[in-house]
């Protein structure tokens, strides 16, 4: 590099500066995605098998309801059942949001 070229000692320290900064700055960014990620993944994984368990127990109930009345009531009550559980559910985290 010719010697008019090259870079004053003010232009080499802000460089490095900001170097420094940005390398901070995306370490920082890096961690908070990483832990984002987790945290969706134990909420999806949470989520599933909440759902998983919601099935099995409505099926069991359906197989109960259905040695006290016709199999076809026992599938509408579980399923009203289950409708008015995720209406509440749904209204209660929008109400939530909104706070």
């Amino acid at each position: 590099m010719p010697e008019d070229e090259k870079p004053s000692l003010l232009e080499a320290l802000t460089r490095s500066l900001i170097q420094r900064a940005l390398g901070g700055l995306s370490r920082y960014a890096e961690q908070l995605l990483r832990r984002l990620l987790r945290l969706a993944g134990l909420y999806l994984a949470g989520f599933m098998l909440a759902v998983v368990g919601l099935v099995f127990l409505a099926l069991g109930v359906v197989r109960w309801l259905t040695l006290l009345v016709p199999s076809w009531l026992a599938w509408l009550m579980v399923g009203i059942v289950l409708f008015l559980l995720g209406v509440v559910l749904t209204m209660a985290a929008y109400i939530a949001s909104r706070s």
